[in-house]
């Protein structure tokens, strides 16, 4: 078997948050060698701190399990970057490095020095990508953000929800994770041209911008850019279905938990009449023109109902597979864990924590055919690879550490 995709290249990363160290640690999974930058004690900006953990006590194991996912696979290194013996030593290992993934604020990896035009001058083929939350232009790259903040900004929340009520946004960190995922890839793209022309590149990824382009917001904004038709929010099922085949559209209970389903339009109703074993309603007249189950829909709805009420989720998503129709269960974590289809692929990876025990955690989003699978390691603790990293990535000797050590740079 061949070597990790992204074996030999070296990542540095001084990111916090969700996009800059899942983009990091997505490298990390195909065989980078990420060396995160972290400050030396914790603060009220440490990511540590962030995420709820301190030291081996973390303040919920929801929050230690944060940070655990989003870091696994990388190395440690504690390094104060506000002096000028940290500036120095980050500009030596960025010289050693293939790309430099950060979040700091526009503007403060300059003010430090160690900016992409400082890096560049000793490596030309460097990539940095740069992951905050407005860019590194326009009036608002220097606003504060949360998850909501970039959801509303970027168009997400304008058509979610009941009319009635308030717009909604996605639960969990749904822009976070989508530009830290858009980042991986630009930086993968970045360094294949670095390694052809020898010219590295700065990627100035927006998680505002990577949310207002995200493809289920362009199809939902169509309307509006293609006939100027604003897309108000409808109720849920019909919003769904676009106005189609409603009664089948959404999430229903069934005989032991839940099944949802998104037919592909009218062509799909003679599926789902055979579905339930009722092919005779194609011919009935309440049901026969779209419209016609559109007008009727709580009635069809309800005999679609009874028939979920007696059969399982899994007899219903063996069903909905024979006729054709997307739809699947709804699974709680454990049954996910236990799911044949993830055990036969080996999605989930597991490894041994020294304080939490054996931690399962997601693997690769994509499989290659002859690449090498990269066992998983747990997230370091603080500073846990700073001596290591130093003595074999900048040839440093035990006294020099020990010297940066005792002045509190690392």
């Amino acid at each position: 078997m061949s070597a990790a995709i992204l074996e030999g290249v070296r990542v540095l990363e001084v990111a916090d948050g969700v996009a800059g160290p899942f983009c990091a640690k997505l490298l990390a999974e195909y065989g980078a060698e990420v060396v995160k930058i972290e400050k030396p004690d914790f603060d009220s900006m440490s990511e540590r701190q962030w995420a709820g953990q301190r030291a081996a006590s973390p303040t919920s194991a929801e929050d230690a399990a944060f940070f655990l996912h989003l870091n696994s696979d990388k190395k440690s290194v504690a390094l104060d970057l506000e002096s000028e013996p940290g500036q120095a030593t980050f500009r030596d290992l960025a010289a050693k490095c293939n790309v430099v993934v950060e979040s700091l604020r526009p503007g403060h990896m300059a003010s430090l020095g160690i900016g992409y035009q400082d890096l560049r001058d000793l490596t030309p083929g460097l990539v940095m990508t740069s992951v905050t939350p407005f860019g590194q232009t326009g009036p608002y790259r220097d606003y504060q953000y949360t998850e909501l903040t970039v959801f509303a900004m970027g168009g997400g929340m304008a058509r979610e929800g009941i009319p009635e009520r308030h717009p909604l946004m996605y639960g969990g960190e749904i822009a976070g994770y989508f530009a830290g995922t858009a980042a991986a890839a630009v930086t993968v793209a970045a360094c294949v041209g670095a390694l052809m022309t020898g010219h590295g590149d700065w990627i100035d990824v927006s998680i505002m911008e990577c949310m207002a382009g995200h493809p289920h917001q362009i199809g939902r904004r169509a309307p509006f850019a293609y006939n100027g038709e604003l897309d108000p929010r409808q109720e849920p099922r019909t919003s769904a279905a676009g106005g189609r085949e409603p009664y089948a559209v959404g999430t229903f209970r069934c005989k032991d938990g839940h099944m949802s389903f998104l037919p592909l339009g009218p062509r799909m109703w003679p599926n789902i009449a055979r579905m339930i074993g009722r092919p005779e309603l194609t011919q009935d007249t309440r049901f026969i023109a779209p419209e016609d189950r559109v007008k009727n829909r709580v009635e069809l709805e309800a005999v679609f109902q009874e028939w979920l009420d007696r059969h399982t989720r899994a007899e219903v998503f063996q069903a909905a597979n024979e006729e054709g129709i997307p739809g699947g269960p709804v699974l709680t974590p454990p049954e996910i864990m236990a799911d044949e289809h993830f055990i036969d692929r080996r999605f989930f990876r597991q490894v041994a924590h020294p304080d939490y025990g054996t931690l399962t955690y997601p693997g690769q989003p994509f499989k290659l055919s002859d690449a090498q699978e990269i066992d998983a390691v747990v997230a370091p603790g603080l500073g846990h690879h700073t001596r290591a990293v130093l003595s074999d990535v900048l040839g440093m000797n035990g006294s020099e550490i020990a010297d940066l050590r005792n002045r509190g740079v690392i």
